[in-house]
């Protein structure tokens, strides 16, 4: 996701001194420190799609994009985070693999639609929508974008001292950013997971076909599957399958926030 985030720094030292605010986030059921606004967010994600999209083209298939927009909105009606409108699409990737651009934009590959009845994708979607409720993307964002900040100054300083150009700031930054590899933690996958059940259920999916779900994508990526696809930066199939058959009977009992 680092290639997302490019070109992004004068954006993040807008936002950063727009403030920020302690929020009590539901879906994590903590208080976090946000600094970017919905707005904000959703503006991040519209000015990286057209980039996105070039690359990853999104589908034309006219029932696929029926099928998620339906499985979608019933599972965005369960989201906690009502402030954004969730919108979905299909792409015509055939690699098994799900993804969340920031503002709400759900992205599925057609590859991975193809394997997945609709409870089954109900959980993949369910689990792209509870990042966003849970505000992964944008913590990931702001840290980056602080990061960015941090290190722009840094430049900044140098450049009064050696006389480099603006470019080789800019150029300075990038490839320092550029090393660092983005992505969500296990905490995060987790949490997502949970989230994702606990839609499915509250929308009238089977939150237990999360469990087939994962094991067709399992099967179908072969003996290479830790590194491809859908679990390229999720945590190992056995251990989401544990963690669900824990987190599921609680969440049919209501337990789960």
């Amino acid at each position: 996701m680092v290639k997302i985030f490019r070109g992004l720094f004068l954006t993040a030292v807008l936002l950063i001194l727009s403030g920020c605010a302690t929020l009590y986030n539901p879906a994590t059921g903590r208080k976090e420190m946000i600094f970017l606004n919905s707005a904000s967010e959703v503006s991040i994600g519209e000015s990286v799609i057209p980039e996105f999209t070039s690359k990853h083209p999104v589908s034309n298939d006219p029932v696929l994009t029926e099928r998620l927009r339906r499985v979608g909105d019933r599972l965005a009606g369960a989201s906690d985070r009502q402030d954004i409108l969730y919108k979905f699409y299909v792409l015509q990737d055939k690699e098994l693999n799900a993804l969340t651009i920031p503002g709400g934009f759900v992205y599925v590959n057609q590859g991975l639609m193809k394997i997945l009845n609709d409870d089954e994708l109900a959980y993949v979607v369910g689990h792209e929508v509870g990042h966003v409720a849970a505000r992964h993307i944008a913590k990931k964002m702001q840290a980056s974008m602080t990061y960015q900040l941090l290190l722009g100054v840094a430049f900044a300083a140098l450049a009064d001292k050696t006389g480099a150009s603006g470019q080789d700031i800019a150029s300075g930054v990038n490839t320092i950013y550029n090393m660092v590899e983005l992505g969500y933690s296990r905490k995060d996958e987790y949490e997502a997971d949970r989230l994702g059940a606990k839609y499915s259920f509250k929308s009238g999916f089977d939150p237990w076909a999360s469990l087939t779900a994962l094991e067709k994508i399992k099967k179908e990526e072969g003996p290479n599957w830790k590194v491809l696809g859908y679990f390229r930066s999720h945590p190992y199939v056995e251990e989401r399958i544990s963690a669900l058959k824990v987190v599921i009977p609680e969440v049919e009992r209501g337990a789960v926030r």
